[in-house]
């Protein structure tokens, strides 16, 4: 007789409030505890459905795997908030006023991990040539489908994860020279005007650039943004308190806008 193979399902367990999600991953029958501490995906929804935006939300919750960031019933706002702030999972109406959810998907120039809610199922065809992870077809009420599609977000990010070689150099162009940055040395990023503040211990890197586009170089693991002017290492925090932070005897402000992000990103007991 042949073994049967199961798909990998994931489940989770949130032991203290704001701490990480610790995963646990059903693999052929057994009940394996991933090697790392995963953090709640950030998502935002897109559905000009307000009854199916508002079903989506409470199954996106009742994963307690997600962490809805925004949702908009206009796929303009949308992508007028994504081009200054990042998700990494995306669920996506097809058919709305203006611009579809295809072609807002092919006008961000970073696309997260996507997952396309849609009552018409003949646009699967475009989807899947724009890598989408999974496909639901509305009415979405199935709870055990919409767990799939959010398993199968999970188990690709593992596999990132898993097969990601790290490069912790990162180069920045100072003058005309390019200059290797060791990435774990970064205290924190600051924005100045047109330029941003590299901060490390021994130096201070001025380069021209912006605080999104470096966002998007940076392990999301650890680094976080925590104000429009700054991005810190998580791992150099040495004191928080409910406005500020404390990085090497710099104070530096915490926005209620970045505040769940910071507290997703360490353990509070």
């Amino acid at each position: 007789m042949a073994n049967s193979i199961c798909s990998p399902s994931v489940i989770s367990v949130n032991l203290l409030t704001n701490s990480p999600t610790i995963m646990f991953i059903f693999d052929n029958g057994l009940l394996v505890k991933l090697n790392h501490v995963m953090n709640k995906i950030s998502c935002a929804i897109v559905e000009d459905d307000l009854i199916s935006l508002s079903i989506v939300e409470s199954l996106a919750k009742k994963t307690g795997l997600l962490d809805i960031k925004v949702t908009f019933n206009s796929s303009e706002n949308a992508v007028s908030w994504l081009a200054e702030n990042n998700v990494e999972l995306l669920f996506l109406d097809i058919e709305m006023p203006g611009l579809s959810g295809i072609d807002m998907l092919r006008s961000l120039p970073h696309r997260p991990d996507v997952i396309i809610i849609s009552g018409n199922p003949n646009y699967a065809v475009d989807a899947f040539d724009l890598s989408v992870v999974d496909y639901l077809v509305k009415p979405v009420k199935d709870y055990q489908r919409f767990l799939e599609a959010v398993n199968k977000v999970i188990a690709k990010r593992k596999k990132e994860l898993g097969n990601e070689k790290i490069d912790r150099n990162l180069f920045v162009k100072v003058d005309s020279l390019l200059h290797k940055l060791n990435v774990d040395e970064i205290l924190w990023v600051e924005a100045f005007g047109d330029y941003i503040k590299i901060n490390t211990q021994e130096k201070i890197h001025t380069i021209y650039a912006t605080l999104k586009k470096i966002e998007g170089k940076l392990d999301r693991s650890k680094f976080v943004r925590v104000h429009r002017s700054y991005i810190v290492n998580v791992s150099k925090i040495t004191n928080v308190d409910s406005s500020n932070l404390v990085i090497n005897k710099k104070i530096i402000p915490i926005s209620e806008k970045y505040k769940d992000d910071l507290l997703n990103k360490i353990n509070v007991l």
